[in-house]
């Protein structure tokens, strides 16, 4: 299975810990493959920094977990239109070049195209939902 985490994956997982942490760990027991793309990686660090007021090192040692548990892909490979919000067309052409199974997210712009072009898109209670289901998480968890 391959699986695309969106931004605001990772920025949960950051500052949330728990649940978001919980299933990019269960993502990665399960052998399924993560991946993630410089645009991605950018906008983890932005959100932190410029939105959020965490510190540039925190934003940093972010992006750099990230980095170990994903695999990058190019995010301007081919074009693909969001539409209402272009800041995230490389989002979803890098999830399409990976040839990703899922795009989680919880971006309302992303998840009104599931499906798109054999990519499922999901939040991220969905995407959990489907952890529990393969065995990979507890409800609770």
């Amino acid at each position: 299975m391959r699986i695309f985490f969106d931004t605001n994956v990772y920025v949960a997982e950051a500052i949330l810990g728990q649940a978001a942490e919980r299933m990019v760990e269960a993502t990665q027991q399960g052998s399924w493959r993560i991946y993630c793309c410089d645009v991605v990686l950018d906008e983890v660090v932005r959100v932190l920094t410029v939105r959020l007021g965490f510190s540039q090192r925190f934003a940093m040692l972010t992006q750099n977990r990230i980095i170990r548990r994903a695999r990058l892909v190019e995010s301007g490979v081919a074009p693909h239109t969001v539409p209402n919000d272009p800041t995230d067309n490389p989002i979803l052409g890098a999830a399409v070049a990976a040839r990703a199974d899922y795009l989680v997210t919880n971006d309302a712009h992303l998840l009104a195209l599931n499906p798109y072009r054999g990519l499922r898109i999901v939040s991220m209670h969905e995407y959990h939902q489907l952890l529990v289901h393969e065995g990979l998480l507890t409800p609770e968890g």
